[in-house]
């Protein structure tokens, strides 16, 4: 049942309907939330990293053996170096050696990273087995948790190996984050501040007035900044499910500029899309879609949060060359997704790698 303190946003896609709880302790009710939303379960594998199992491991032992399920960790690499065609081949012959079968079940304990290794690997296996997400990260817990993309990296790009698999049940305990280092914790708001921009002003009031209360991880704040984002992504999903349409595609926000420079210099991921987010709002009002009064919101609101790292070393013909790369180039042109106000839908517009040039040096260099 859904209360202030425990927020459900609801994923309606028919029979692939699922359910994000979000609630502080709901790992520790994880084993009954499993077995309430996935029913014929017969075993699972938790894959995590060691950090995270040493963590959080017991608290999910405890839970899964209440339910009396059979299930076994998994052990990949934190961060971007989980997310390779080699690490996800490990976890399928893993899995087979497990003896998981069809009714099995794939729960992702980690941030981002582990979650799109998890999500590849369930789409796959078996022609597909059902996921759980488990976010540990601000990032994972506003984003990537729901939607059901599903990829590993390449050396030529990030996600240009992946499936569209929906979870069956993301459970999202802000609590987890209290243990996130404080880098991390930042990067996350980087994504927190992209939904305010494209979709939800009061949420970008909320982050204006309540920086202090963001900072010191204050759970009722979390729970309400997670709930609207992925409220948002929600009925986005549902509009757009496999990001053909426009709808889905205003949360690339940030994103063009952000991937590029993220698979170039190994910032994170939040960090490189408030990058993104400040060169694709400079671009947006010299083409006069953007009012200054509303870039100057934006870009005061990321100095306030920490996300202030500029990648200054990078050349800029080199983000450019890694632009050309993104599924939405074409010949010397890249379609961009470009701020038209805080909380204004944004508009999908064609712009040509010469336009981005000045734009791009002025902050890499500001």
């Amino acid at each position: 049942m859904e209360t202030e303190s425990h927020r459900i946003v609801e994923v309606n896609l028919g029979e692939r309907s699922y359910r994000a709880h979000i609630s502080e302790g709901l790992i520790d009710r994880l084993g009954v939330l499993i077995k309430e939303s996935l029913p014929g379960l017969t075993g699972c594998s938790v894959i995590t990293s060691r950090p995270l199992q040493e963590l959080f491991g017991q608290r999910v032992t405890e839970s899964l053996e209440e339910i009396g399920i059979g299930f076994d960790f998994i052990l990949v690499p934190d961060g971007e170096g989980s997310k390779t065609w080699e690490e996800a081949g490990r976890v399928l012959d893993l899995l087979l050696d497990l003896g998981l079968d069809r009714g099995s079940a794939v729960i992702a304990l980690g941030g981002g990273s582990i979650g799109d290794l998890s999500a590849f690997v369930s789409s796959i296996y078996m022609r597909g087995v059902r996921l759980v997400q488990v976010p540990t990260t601000l990032l994972s817990q506003v984003d990537s948790c729901i939607g059901g993309k599903a990829a590993v990296n390449h050396p030529k790009g990030k996600n240009l190996i992946g499936a569209y698999h929906q979870p069956s049940l993301a459970v999202v305990d802000p609590a987890l984050l209290e243990t996130l280092p404080k880098e991390e914790f930042t990067s996350g708001l980087g994504e927190v501040v992209k939904y305010g921009v494209v979709a939800d002003p009061e949420l970008f009031g909320i982050l204006e007035s309540s920086r202090e209360g963001l900072i010191e991880r204050r759970i009722p704040l979390l729970v309400e900044v997670i709930f609207r984002c992925l409220s948002i992504k929600a009925r986005l999903v549902e509009m757009d499910e496999r990001d053909t349409k426009a709808h889905r595609a205003i949360l690339n926000y940030g994103h063009t500029v952000g991937h590029a420079v993220e698979h170039l210099t190994g910032m994170r991921h939040g960090e490189a899309v408030a990058f993104g987010m400040k060169v694709e709002a400079s671009i947006s009002r010299s083409l006069g879609l953007l009012s200054k009064s509303h870039e100057e919101r934006l870009l005061l609101l990321l100095g306030e949060l920490g996300l202030r790292r500029n990648p200054s070393s990078l050349d800029p013909s080199a983000v450019l060359e890694a632009m050309k790369r993104d599924k939405k180039a074409e010949g010397g042109s890249i379609r961009l997704v470009l701020p038209t106000g805080i909380g204004a839908p944004p508009r999908l517009v064609k712009v040509s790698m010469e336009e981005i040039t000045p734009h791009l040096e002025a902050h890499l260099h500001a």
